[in-house]
């Protein structure tokens, strides 16, 4: 039998383009280093104890922004998910970014900004 047209000769669906791929990591990469910027008390959360982690924590920007860990960590993976623009917008906004960041990120997200 055949594979699907959508399908390679594995089983697996096709892979991505490599601009989607770099673009994906780029979003990662992104996403880290403004993730390392920020500070606990830069979103209200009181400091206790020692941390390992430069910066804030994945499951603190994903409160903060109201989606799951297990999605921002993925997106922050470079993983090839699905973002929409009400996830974008509530990490722009728990991420602190200016407006050239904010047409940043969502350009790697796969969105055009609004105009």
């Amino acid at each position: 039998m055949r594979p699907s047209a959508d399908m390679r000769d594995d089983g697996q669906p096709p892979s991505r383009t490599a601009s989607d791929r770099a673009r994906r990591e780029e979003l990662a990469a992104f996403l880290l280093a403004r993730r390392e910027a920020l500070q606990p008390e830069d979103l209200g959360i009181p400091r206790t104890g020692r941390r390992r982690v430069k910066g804030l924590r994945r499951r603190e920007v994903a409160d903060a922004a109201s989606v799951s860990v297990t999605w921002y960590t993925w997106l922050e993976q470079g993983r090839d998910i699905g973002a929409t623009r009400q996830a974008i917008e509530a990490l722009a906004r728990t991420l602190r970014l200016d407006d050239s960041d904010h047409r940043c990120l969502q350009r790697l997200a796969g969105m055009a900004p609004p105009t």
